[in-house]
């Protein structure tokens, strides 16, 4: 192997023989020196070909390996790098494989590292703690010791994991169309611009691939970066260059509480979070270095990004437009702690503007000198240049006053307040939604004029909306009126307008408008039954932007100044059911005990069959839409309501209370949460509107649902199993409010997880699943664990079909009883 590769190896794992030989073997003379043999205590294959030891950290997989049972030893490596730590080693009879328990706290795995396709592959996760591994003599199964606290302790056989392709589950009874089939739908993020506003480029995600497609207003779209290999490394934080030759991009998650990188493809080498450079026209993708927030220098010179405490750089060569080279990756300036956020440069690219630990900075690009704003006490956030760069916008906050807006000179760094917000309704900030698909660099939350007017959200009125005041101060106009609110907004290239998403008007859409600083009529650019959202801001009136309908997943478009629309790329796929989906229908009831008034979306099958479908959304800080969704989480469980519609049952999605979008006293309604779960009623409420829709059954009702709305799926279940009579929750933060309720739990119900959550506890269902097999062990209860999968398990399409289609067959297959199903009749 290479010798960079195995000192790499040797550093990483923490063991002692490693760094002994890391030390004191000469790398020039060590092919003729024989290699240790395995320290005391490895294990030997049985061919006698391999020896497998635990490094010292107990978090890594040592391994020497000769050419025969006789032969020397070569020198060892690092064969793999795990989550948790490492216990028992055990070879396949065979030597070919290498088990081994993987404890992960309250919880624990068997693994398997296969030695031809080096990868790993778990026996059966689940919530308990697996232990004791131990081969069959064919090689083919595993058996090991499963143990939950309270319960007895159970001895399991099971197969060893395949390490072969994957493919989708086949069709299933009565379906229409297939769970992969309808997840596999391209979905489009948020188009970024290029500086001088003539191109943009955006992230998809299509089934197994991940991409990066490129589009110069009038031209088709190109895909310029593909990652087809299905490995779970997400794409984000796009940044274009001023011409649009080049594209920054972030590959790779951001870490959790313990600094590890997402790794849902259980890769042995566990990965970074790294930024990549690519040329628009062609080009491989060029690794800068592990880190986040590319940006460029609005000379198109330099790249920045940010790598812990450090702003890194490298410059840029350019030839005739195109990328010609890229320097070597330095330290633009590193930071005594806490680690530089929201890179912003000066128009003129002089000055470097950033925050850091509660508090505004800014590098001088030329003496590389750095300067804050003073601000003991408070804490200010979300600065931003003015048009000519002369002065900084910033929020500051500071404990138990409402919020203000100040401004700062940008030479001295002299702040002056401009504006407060008045006590009571929206002195608390309720920022803009800065990242409205989740792929993207935060946007600004303050918005600069062309003529001293700084534009701001303020939810004074109840509702978040779009205010302007002067940089010289005085009373604030309000730019965006009616019941609604603005979502996400940005300025025009001009700064004489404000471009933004709202349901204004369409409270079950999303659509977008314009509006000048000074106020007066706002004008639509998009409408229709479809939603359109993150809005990207091109030369000459053009705009670019994402859609979404009933039937057409997000699809980034660019509507120029006349109204001629443009489409992106990628295309459905053939397989896609565009015409086999249903468009819900907008629909409210009031909830059961304060008959409060509910909206919701309710889907009508053409052909029921029976059953019927409570769908809670996540958040609570979420609005469903009639149609595809903004956050990819959301189309996804779209799309799976869609499925159960396709199989004949109504489906009820329910946007109860601590959702947003129908304004503050919705949102902020007391009693949420906890045990006193007030917006649990809106799920009652929906419950008897979905019975009392045409021939929907009462024994065919079942609800599920994704992180809250899995704590309202289990909390509905535990409460109502007379109402639910099958539940599917995935990663719900179900804890003690669904164990109070054990004794009235009688519905059968599923529990997913992905183990490295970064949102909900995993420990918080290893509780709940140790509860029911200790005190209620006769409920029926089925799990399905994905080890190093996050909150959502999508993070690999493989994944994600597995979770959901699991959910969709354990659903029906309990409203819908075998030889029931058998004579279900759907569309054909």
């Amino acid at each position: 192997m290479e010798l960079g590769k195995l000192t790499r190896r040797m550093v990483a794992a923490g063991s002692a023989v490693a760094v002994a030989l890391v030390a004191g073997v000469d790398f020039g003379t060590a092919a003729q020196a024989a290699a240790p043999s395995p320290p005391p205590g490895a294990v030997l294959s049985p061919d006698g070909r391999r020896a497998a030891w635990v490094s010292d950290d107990a978090k890594s997989i040592w391994s020497e390996t000769r050419a025969n049972a006789k032969a020397d030893w070569r020198d060892p490596e690092r064969l793999l790098s795990i989550r948790g730590t490492v216990g028992k080693l055990v070879f396949s009879p065979d030597s070919k494989q290498l088990a081994f328990e993987n404890p992960r706290g309250d919880h624990g795995f068997i693994a398997v590292y296969d030695v031809k396709t080096d990868q790993i592959g778990y026996v059966d996760p689940s919530f308990g703690t697996d232990s004791a591994p131990a081969w069959a003599p064919s090689g083919r199964q595993i058996s090991f010791v499963r143990s939950y606290p309270g319960s007895p302790n159970q001895s399991l056989t099971e197969p060893v994991p395949s390490f072969g392709p994957w493919a989708p589950p086949p069709a299933r009874a009565n379906d229409v169309f297939t769970v992969a089939d309808i997840l596999q739908a391209p979905i489009a993020y948020g188009p970024e611009a290029s500086g001088d506003g003539r191109s943009i480029a955006y992230i998809t995600r299509a089934a197994y691939d991940r991409g990066i497609y490129f589009m110069r207003s009038g031209s088709p779209s190109h895909r310029i970066v593909n990652y087809p290999d299905d490995d779970g490394q997400e794409l984000s934080q796009l940044a274009v260059s001023r011409d649009g030759g080049a594209i920054a991009y972030v590959r790779g998650s951001s870490p959790n509480s313990d600094g590890e990188i997402l790794n849902p493809a259980s890769t042995p080498d566990p990965p970074h979070r790294e930024v990549y450079i690519v040329a628009s026209r062609a080009g491989k993708p060029r690794l800068l270095g592990d880190g986040l927030a590319p940006a460029f220098t609005p000379d198109d010179r330099m790249m920045v990004w940010v790598n812990g405490t450090s702003i890194m750089s490298a410059a840029l060569t350019w030839d005739k437009g195109k990328l010609a080279d890229v320097g070597s990756p330095k330290p633009l300036l590193t930071v005594s702690s806490g680690s530089p956020s929201n890179l912003r440069f000066s128009p003129d690219g002089s000055k470097l503007l950033y925050v850091r630990s509660n508090g505004v900075e800014v590098l001088d690009m030329g003496t590389y000198t750095t300067a804050a704003i003073a601000h003991t006490g408070a804490s200010d956030a979300n600065p931003v240049w003015s048009p000519d760069g002369t002065q900084i916008a910033f929020r500051r906050t500071v404990s138990g006053q409402p919020w203000t807006i100040w401004v700062a000179d940008a030479a001295t760094l002299t702040p002056r307040r401009v504006w407060q917000a008045s006590p009571g309704l929206g002195s608390s900030y309720y920022a803009l939604d800065g990242n409205p698909t989740f792929e993207s660099q935060p946007g600004d939350q303050l918005m600069w004029s062309d003529d001293g007017t700084l534009a701001f959200v303020w939810e004074a009125d109840g509702w978040r909306h779009l205010y302007s005041v002067p940089v010289a101060g005085g009373t604030p106009t309000l730019l965006t009126p009616g019941d609604g609110e603005v979502e996400t907004a940005q300025v025009t290239r001009d700064h004489k307008a404000i471009v933004y998403a709202t349901n204004i008007g369409d409270i079950a859409r999303r659509h977008l408008f314009s509006v000048g600083f000074h106020g007066g009529a706002t004008q639509a650019i998009t409408g229709g039954r479809p939603s359109q959202w993150a809005p990207a801001l091109l030369a000459d009136g053009a705009v670019a932007y994402v859609e979404g309908s009933y039937n057409v997943p997000p699809t980034v478009y660019i509507r120029d100044a006349v109204g001629n629309v443009s489409k992106g790329g990628p295309d459905l796929p053939d397989s896609y059911p565009v015409n086999q989906l249903v468009e819900p229908q907008p629909v409210t009831f009031p909830s059961s005990v304060d008959h409060q008034t509910v909206h919701g979306q309710l889907f009508v099958p053409a052909h029921p069959t029976g059953c019927g479908v409570i769908f809670p959304h996540g958040g609570p800080s979420r609005q469903m839409l009639l149609g595809y969704h903004y956050y990819d989480t959301y189309t996804v469980l779209y799309e799976m309501n869609q499925y159960f519609a396709s199989h004949g049952c109504v489906v009820l999605s329910v946007d109860y209370r601590g959702g947003i979008m129908y304004g503050n006293a919705w949102r902020t309604f007391p009693g949420r949460g906890g045990t006193s779960a007030s917006e649990y009623q809106d799920i009652q409420g929906g419950a008897a509107f979905l019975l009392a829709q045409p021939g929907v059954e009462p024994e065919k009702v079942g609800i599920y649902g994704l992180s809250y709305g899995g704590y309202l799926t289990t909390l509905g279940v535990s409460r109502n199993s007379d109402i639910f009579k099958v539940a599917w929750d995935m990663a719900g933060n179900a804890g003690s409010a669904a164990i109070a309720n054990l004794a009235s739990w009688t519905a059968p119900t599923l529990i997913e997880h992905g183990d490295d959550d970064r949102n909900v506890n995993f420990s918080s269902n290893v509780a709940v699943v140790n509860a029911i097999k200790a005190q209620k062990p006769q409920l029926e209860l089925a799990t399905q664990v994905m080890p190093n999968e996050q909150h959502e398990s999508y993070m690999r399409f493989r994944d994600l079909v597995d979770v959901y289609d699991t959910g969709g067959q354990w659903m029906l297959e309990h409203m819908f009883p075998s030889e029931a199903r058998a004579t279900a009749t759907t569309a054909p």
